[in-house]
């Protein structure tokens, strides 16, 4: 890769990487959201089970 080519890259790149960086970060929170959904989805499914007996 020579010395333009890269230079193009990183003024390609670089403006845009902190909104790369926050989508990053709120994929993560949204990963962590759904993992706790579906504790709670479980832990209902077993309370209902124990409930209505089914």
């Amino acid at each position: 890769m020579d010395l333009d080519t890269l230079g193009i890259l990183l003024g390609v790149v670089l403006p845009i990487y902190p909104m790369l960086f926050v989508i990053h970060q709120k994929i993560g929170k949204y990963d962590e959201i759904v993992e706790e959904f579906k504790k709670l989805r479980t832990e209902h499914e077993s309370y209902k089970e124990r409930y209505h007996g089914t």
